[in-house]
């Protein structure tokens, strides 16, 4: 459905050797991360009170309350309303947002693994030189 972009997570000399696509700085994709964990939570939000709204009952049985209800939440069965199309819309947003928190969690995770053996292998040297 949307067009696939490949990105990483680097720094300093690894930005230089990145492959087509983009680059983040671990800052910006921790602060990326941060905001589109901000956007999830207003999507679910919305998803909520799109439910709340398809879940409504109509206010009389005349035919113009009637028809004005269907044609905001649906009939309850085939016929989808106004707002059943516009919590669709909200659960494909969902899943986009979901999706790139995943994979920026992934790069930051690659980020932090890489830099923890890094950090372990200069704690193993300092502590060869140390000792010898």
């Amino acid at each position: 459905m949307w067009e696939d972009t490949a990105f990483i997570v680097a720094s300093g000399q690894a930005k230089t050797t990145a492959p087509d696509g983009f680059v983040l700085e671990p800052d910006e994709a921790k602060q990326l991360l941060s905001k589109l964990k901000g956007i999830k939570e207003t999507l679910t939000e919305m998803h909520r009170k799109a439910v709340n709204l398809c879940g409504m009952k109509t206010p009389s049985q005349d035919p113009s309350t009637l028809a004005a209800h269907v044609a905001m939440v649906g009939d309850g069965a085939a016929k989808m309303g106004a707002y059943s199309y516009g919590g669709g819309h909200i659960d494909l947003q969902i899943t986009y947002v979901d999706e790139f928190i995943q994979r920026i969690a992934e790069a930051l995770g690659m980020t932090k693994s890489s830099d923890q053996q890094q950090a372990g292998r200069l704690n193993s040297f300092n502590n060869r030189g140390t000792t010898e």
